[in-house]
């Protein structure tokens, strides 16, 4: 009796998880847990019902940029395509803008006309050096510039160089050909490329609910349209340049 007496006044100990046993038909029904806020918390989350708010997302679509790099691709092509086909028996001093000249191992390139006057005589070209000693250079320089030309310095005039300017053959006219649709094909890829960067950043924002479904429609038509022009506009430059070169 008295052992039965200190165990009613004993001290309850209390366990992370409660357990109560009811008595259900006169017999102890299956254990009861209360659980402890944290395991609550973890039911919760493996559960999966209660998402937390999703975080500010910064947009990534730009058609602004990504019509600048296109712009930038074609301007590339222009300017490819100008230098291939400059040198098809057109005597102007300004076939040799793209040279640039390198005076000694710790001088930067510079532009030709700061070393040389260009000018126009007997079908070829004549580059006077101001310097006697840059003719080296200057000869050296155009060979480096790829512009199919063959310059040679002149014996009976001193700090000269003469550039003769061929005249196409068929052969050459089909090389250039070949060379200007490798141009525009690069420029295509370019043109590829920075549509697919375009959709990516767009299928992100939608994804991320940073733009509606109705306004990423918009966008990915306004996307198609500049992509389309750039397009054509490397299609029509081709077109041009191979009948340039074929008649």
């Amino acid at each position: 009796m008295l052992r039965a007496l200190r165990a009613l006044h004993a001290p309850t100990l209390r366990p992370k998880y409660a357990v109560r046993m009811p008595v259900r038909n006169g017999r102890w029904s299956a254990p009861t847990c209360l659980l402890t806020t944290s395991a609550v918390l973890a039911k919760k989350k493996k559960g999966g019902n209660d998402k937390a708010p999703p975080a500010d997302v910064a947009p990534q679509l730009d058609l602004d940029a990504m019509e600048k790099t296109m712009n930038s691709a074609f301007q590339r092509c222009s300017e490819n395509v100008q230098s291939i086909i400059g040198s098809l028996g057109r005597v102007d001093a300004s076939l040799l803008d793209p040279v640039r000249v390198t005076l000694g191992k710790n001088s930067k390139p510079v532009f030709l006309d700061q070393v040389a006057t260009v000018g126009v005589r007997d079908g070829m070209l004549i580059v006077t050096a101001y310097d006697e000693s840059s003719v080296k250079h200057i000869e050296r320089a155009i060979y480096s510039a790829k512009l199919d030309l063959t310059p040679r310095v002149a014996q009976d005039e001193e700090g000269v160089v003469l550039v003769p300017v061929p005249k196409p053959t068929g052969e050459t006219r089909t090389l250039l050909v070949q060379k200007c649709v490798q141009a525009c094909e690069h420029a295509r890829v370019a043109l590829r490329n920075a549509r697919q960067t375009a959709q990516k950043q767009m299928k992100h924002d939608l994804d991320n609910k940073v733009v509606s479904k109705s306004e990423a429609q918009k966008e990915s038509k306004k996307l198609e349209e500049i992509s389309k022009q750039h397009k054509l506009a490397v299609d029509r430059l081709a077109s041009e340049l191979q009948k340039r070169l074929q008649h």
